[in-house]
C-alpha cells in the first residue's frame, strides 16, 4: 500500500496545478477529486495500478470511485504532515486549522462554485439570493450567461454652437446663436473607440462584453458594495457572508478575462470584507500577480460625533487591492505624488531649523558657445558649450529688486531655481577633462547628450555645470509642479494615500449627488494616471454616479461603465452630459453658451468639454416585471402585472398556475408586500433579459434597428 501512495504522489507531480514550492497541494488534489476534474481522471487512468485501485470497470466503462479516492488521499499515510479540511461554512485553513502546509490560503464556503446573479435592490433582501447551480442544470447556467441583446442605443455628443450672420440696421454683420439639436443623438454605427455606458445586471453585461473586449482592457477599477449591512447606496448591501463572496467571485472571474496581459485591477473596499477579498483574489488572479494593498484615508475623524469612548475605533480607512493580469507582462506604475506649495515647505523648514537648498535663480543662461565634444561610456557624443554672460541671483535679491513676496518669486521663477550638487556620474569627469584640455576658464558650462536610461532616456538632454569644481545644477522644476496656480513640491507616495481633503466637497463633484459610496475624482485620477496611457481602455462595472467614467473622459481614456440602478438626476448619464457639455439656454429657446463640468479634476487637466459616449441597455424581459412589481402601489396594479406575466412572461416551472387559481383568495388575503414577494419568486430568473441568440424571435419584438446595431456591436 505504501508503494501505491508513493506512486500516486509521483503521478500527481505531473499536474502543475497540484505542485508548488516542491510540495504536493493536498487540498487541491481533494478539491479536484470532488469535482471529478477531467484532467485529473485522465492522469489517473494512465497508471495501471492506480486505475485498478480507483476505477471500476462496468461493461467496458471505467467508473471513478470518488469516495475511495478521497478517503485514500485524506489518510494520514498520504502526506502525513499535511492537513486538509473541507466544511460547509466559510473558513480560513492552516495546517491543523484549515490551511495547507505550504502556507497557501484558500477560502472554503458552501456556494463558492455557484453562479449568483445578485439582486441589488431592497426587495431582494426579502427573498433568498439565487444560487443558480442549485436550481438550474449546467446548460441552463450557460444560457444565463450567454450574450444579451442590447437596446435603447443613444449617442451623447458635445454640442456645437453655430452662428448665422445677420446685418444690423447700420449694415454691420453680427452673429446670432441658432438652436441646435439636443446632444442625445441616434446611433448609426458602433466604433471600437466608442465610450460605452451599459445599463443592466453587471454579471450578465460582463459576459456579454467578453467577445468584444476579451484581452483589451488596460485598467479595471471597481468600488463594489461593502457588505456593511447598510443600504443607503441603493445596492443590496446586506449580503450574508457566503452570498457576498459568491457575488464578487463571479464578477472577478469574468472580469479577469477582459484584461490585457499587461492590465491591472484595483478593487476598493473597507475592513468588513477586505481580508477575505484579498484571499479570494489570490485564488482568482493568483497570489504571484498581487501587487499592493493601498490604505486610503477617506475621513477625518477629529471631532467625530459622540465625543465619548466607543467599543471600536472610528473607521476612516478604506483599502484598494491591486492585482496584475500577469505580473511578468505588467509595466511599472508611474510614480504617485502629493503636492505641497513651495512657500509652505520653506516656512516649515525654517521653523524646524532645516536648511532649504533651492535659493538661487538662473536669471539668464548666458550665450551658448560650442567649444568641443567628448564621449560617454558607450562612445556617443557629449557636446560641450561655454555659457559666458550668464546671470544668477538669490531669491532674496529678486524679492528686493522686484518687490515680490517669497512665494511670488517661486511662482514666477520656479523653472529657473536651482541648487548645486556633486553628482555620482561618469559624464562630469569626462566633461571636466575635456574642458581642461581646451583650456577654457568659464564660470558656467552646459552639455547636451542622449541618456541611455532614466526619465530622459532616448531624447537630447541638457545639463548645466557651475564653477571650477563643475557642480551640477539640480533644478527645482524636476521635483515640483504648478498645482492650482502655485509651485508645489512633489512628495513621493507609497501605499498610504490621504484623500480627506478631497472628500470635503465631494457631494458637488460632477453636479450629481450620492448619499454614500461616491469617490473623489482625484482618487480616480491618480489610479488612471499611474496605470494607463491616453486612449487606453478603462472598465468600471459598479459605476454608480459615474466618477470613473467622468475622470477617464477628462483624461482622454476610453471607458466602459456598467450600472444596474437608476439614480435619476444623479445618474452617470447626467454626469457625463455635464462633462461633455450642455447648451445653456437663454432668452427663450436661443442658445449662446456651452456649459461643462468644472468640478473635480477639471482645472488640473484644463477641461474644456467635448467628446461623446454611447448608452445602451441589456434588453429586459422578466426584469421589467420585477421593476413593475417593486413600484406597484396597490393590489389592483399587481393584478394587472400578474395578468401580463401570464401572457408574456416566463414563469418558474415550480409554479402550478391551476393550483394558484384555485387558491386565489389566499393570495389576495396576503399583504401587499407579501404579494410582491410571491410574484417576484415565481418569475423565471433565467429569463430576465433577452439572449442575443434569440433576438430574431418575434416574441421579443426586437426592432430591425436594434438587430443591426447588435450585429455591429458583437461583430456578427
Amino acid at each position: 500500500m505504501n508503494n501505491l501512495y508513493d506512486q500516486l504522489i509521483e503521478l500527481l507531480k505531473q499536474d502543475e496545478r497540484l505542485w508548488a514550492n516542491k510540495q504536493l497541494l493536498k487540498n487541491q488534489v481533494v478539491e479536484l477529486g470532488l469535482k471529478l476534474d477531467p484532467d485529473l481522471l485522465k492522469l489517473l487512468l494512465t497508471h495501471n495500478s492506480l486505475k485498478k485501485h480507483f476505477f471500476v470497470d462496468v461493461d467496458g466503462v471505467m467508473i471513478f470511485d470518488k469516495d475511495k479516492f478521497i478517503r485514500f488521499v485524506n489518510n494520514k499515510a498520504f502526506l502525513p504532515d499535511s492537513y486538509t479540511s473541507f466544511k460547509n461554512k466559510i473558513g480560513l485553513t492552516v495546517n491543523g486549522h484549515y490551511l495547507s502546509e505550504n502556507r497557501d490560503v484558500v477560502l472554503a464556503w458552501p456556494y463558492k462554485d455557484c453562479v449568483l446573479e445578485g439582486g441589488q435592490t431592497k426587495e431582494d433582501q426579502k427573498r433568498n439570493e439565487f444560487f443558480w447551480n442549485e436550481t438550474l442544470a449546467p446548460d441552463e447556467i450557460d444560457r444565463l450567461l450567454e450574450p444579451k441583446a442590447l437596446t435603447g442605443f443613444k449617442r451623447y455628443s458635445a454640442p456645437v454652437i453655430a452662428s448665422e450672420a445677420k446685418q444690423s440696421p447700420d449694415g454691420v454683420e453680427i452673429a446670432s446663436a441658432v438652436k441646435l439639436p439636443h446632444n442625445n443623438n441616434p446611433v448609426t454605427e458602433i466604433k471600437d473607440t466608442d465610450n460605452l455606458i451599459i445599463k443592466g445586471n453587471n454579471l450578465l453585461a460582463l459576459h456579454s462584453l467578453k467577445k468584444r473586449l476579451a484581452g483589451k482592457v488596460k485598467l479595471i477599477y471597481i468600488d463594489p458594495p461593502y457588505n456593511t449591512g447598510g443600504d443607503s447606496f441603493g445596492y443590496n448591501d446586506n449580503f450574508n457572508h457566503s452570498t457576498w463572496l459568491t457575488f464578487i467571485r463571479n464578477r472577478l472571474a469574468i472580469a479577469r478575462e477582459l484584461l490585457r496581459k499587461d492590465g491591472t485591477i484595483f478593487v476598493q473596499c473597507d475592513d468588513n470584507e477586505q481580508a477575505y477579498l484579498k484571499v479570494l483574489m489570490d485564488g482568482i488572479w493568483g497570489e504571484n500577480n498581487y501587487i499592493n494593498t493601498i490604505a486610503v484615508n477617506m475621513k477625518n475623524i477629529a471631532g467625530a460625533s459622540g465625543g465619548g469612548e466607543d467599543k471600536r475605533l472610528k473607521k476612516n480607512i478604506e483599502y484598494i487591492h491591486v492585482y496584475a493580469k500577469d505580473y511578468s507582462f505588467r509595466n511599472s506604475f508611474r510614480n504617485v505624488y502629493n503636492y505641497v506649495p513651495i512657500d509652505k515647505i520653506v516656512e516649515d523648514y525654517r521653523k524646524n531649523g532645516v536648511s532649504w537648498k533651492y535659493t538661487t535663480v538662473l536669471v539668464h543662461e548666458g550665450d551658448k558657445e560650442y567649444i568641443g565634444s567628448t564621449a560617454d561610456g558607450f562612445g556617443d557624443e557629449i557636446k560641450i558649450y561655454a555659457r559666458p554672460n550668464s546671470i544668477t541671483k538669490s531669491i532674496r535679491q529678486i524679492m528686493k529688486d522686484e518687490g515680490l513676496s517669497e512665494g511670488e518669486v517661486y511662482n514666477k521663477y520656479g523653472n529657473k531655481i536651482f541648487q548645486t550638487a556633486m553628482p555620482q556620474s561618469s559624464i562630469r569627469p569626462r566633461v571636466m577633462k575635456k574642458v581642461e584640455e581646451l583650456d577654457r576658464d568659464e564660470h558656467f558650462f552646459s552639455v547636451e547628450y542622449v541618456p541611455k536610461s532614466g526619465r530622459n532616456k532616448g531624447v537630447v538632454y541638457e545639463k548645466f555645470y557651475k564653477g571650477n569644481s563643475f557642480r551640477l545644477l539640480a533644478w527645482l522644476r524636476d521635483v515640483s509642479e504648478i498645482i492650482d496656480g502655485k509651485l508645489s513640491k512633489k512628495i513621493l507616495q507609497g501605499t498610504f494615500w490621504d484623500f480627506t481633503g478631497e472628500t470635503k466637497n465631494l457631494s458637488k463633484e460632477g453636479n450629481v449627488e450620492l448619499l454614500s459610496g461616491k469617490k473623489p475624482e482625484k482618487l480616480l485620477q491618480r489610479i488612471i494616471k499611474m496605470a494607463t496611457d491616453e486612449n487606453e481602455l478603462v472598465l468600471d462595472f459598479f459605476l454608480g454616479s459615474g466618477t470613473t467614467a467622468a475622470v477617464a473622459h477628462k483624461m482622454g481614456r476610453q471607458y466602459i461603465g456598467i450600472e444596474q440602478l437608476d439614480y435619476g438626476d444623479n445618474d452617470s448619464i447626467v454626469r457625463l452630459q455635464n462633462v461633455i457639455g450642455r447648451k445653456e439656454q437663454k432668452q427663450g429657446e436661443m442658445f449662446d453658451k456651452i456649459k461643462f463640468d468644472q468640478s473635480g479634476i477639471s482645472k488640473d487637466v484644463d477641461w474644456q468639454g467635448g467628446g461623446s459616449f454611447v448608452y445602451c441597455e441589456l434588453m429586459q424581459w422578466n426584469e421589467r416585471f420585477i421593476q413593475q412589481i417593486q413600484i406597484a402601489q396597490d393590489e389592483a396594479a399587481l393584478q394587472t402585472i400578474w395578468a401580463e406575466m401570464q401572457e408574456k412572461g416566463f414563469l418558474s416551472y415550480r409554479l402550478d398556475i391551476a393550483k394558484f387559481d384555485e387558491n386565489a383568495e389566499d393570495f389576495t388575503a396576503l399583504s401587499l408586500e407579501d404579494q410582491k414577494c410571491f410574484l417576484l419568486e415565481v418569475l423565471d430568473k433565467n429569463q430576465l433579459y433577452v439572449n442575443l441568440s434569440e433576438m430574431d424571435d418575434e416574441t421579443y419584438g426586437v426592432s430591425e434597428k436594434d438587430k443591426r446595431l447588435n450585429k455591429l456591436f458583437y461583430e456578427l
